[in-house]
C-alpha cells in the first residue's frame, strides 16, 4: 500500500511540475511578445507658431489636416474631452485628452482602436523658435512589430499635410 501511495504522489508531482513549467513558459512568451515603442517626428515650418496652432490645435481639428481621418466628433465624458476619429476605411478610434497647454500642446491616450496597440499615449506640440517646430511623439506597446511602422506612417502623413497647408497660405 505504501508503494502505491508513493507512486501516486510521484505522478502528481510530475504532473504539477509539467503544469508549472508550461505556465512559466506561457508567461515568458507573453511578456516577450509585447514590446514598447517610442516614435517621434518633428517638422520645421516657416510660419508663426500661433498660425500653425490655429490649424492643428483644436483637439478635433485633425479631420481638417490628417489625410487618414475622415471625421472627428467630440464629447465630454466624466469631465474629460473625448474624440472619436473615423478613418477613411470607416474604422473608429477613441482618444481621451489627458493634458493640454493652450496654444502649445495636447496629450491624448487612445482608449479604443482597431490597431493591436496598448498604452498608446501621444503628444502633439508646437514650439515657437525662429519660426515653428511641430513635434509629434507617441509611446505605445504592441505584440505586432509592424505597428511601429504603421504609427510612423500615420505621423509622417499628418505632418506632410500640415506642411502643404501652411505653405499654401
Amino acid at each position: 500500500m505504501r508503494d502505491g501511495n508513493m507512486n501516486r504522489k510521484g505522478k502528481i508531482m510530475k504532473t504539477l511540475t509539467k503544469v508549472t513549467v508550461m505556465a512559466i513558459a506561457t508567461l515568458c512568451a507573453t511578456a516577450a511578445a509585447s514590446a514598447d515603442y517610442k516614435v517621434k517626428r518633428t517638422l520645421k515650418l516657416s510660419a508663426q507658431a500661433t498660425d500653425v496652432w490655429h490649424l492643428i490645435g483644436d483637439f478635433c481639428d485633425i479631420d481638417d489636416w490628417h489625410p487618414d481621418v475622415r471625421a472627428c466628433s467630440l464629447k465630454v465624458r466624466d469631465g474629460a474631452l473625448i474624440r472619436v476619429l473615423t478613418n477613411v476605411n470607416g474604422e473608429e478610434r477613441t482618444q481621451k485628452r489627458i493634458a493640454h497647454e493652450a496654444g502649445l500642446s495636447y496629450t491624448y491616450k487612445t482608449v479604443s482602436s482597431p490597431l493591436p496597440v496598448e498604452n498608446f499615449i501621444s503628444t502633439l506640440s508646437v514650439e515657437s523658435l525662429e519660426n515653428s517646430l511641430i513635434a509629434w511623439s507617441v509611446n505605445f506597446s504592441s505584440d505586432d512589430p509592424a505597428m511601429e511602422q504603421v504609427v510612423v506612417d500615420e505621423i509622417e502623413a499628418g505632418l506632410a499635410t500640415i506642411e502643404k497647408l501652411i505653405d499654401a497660405r
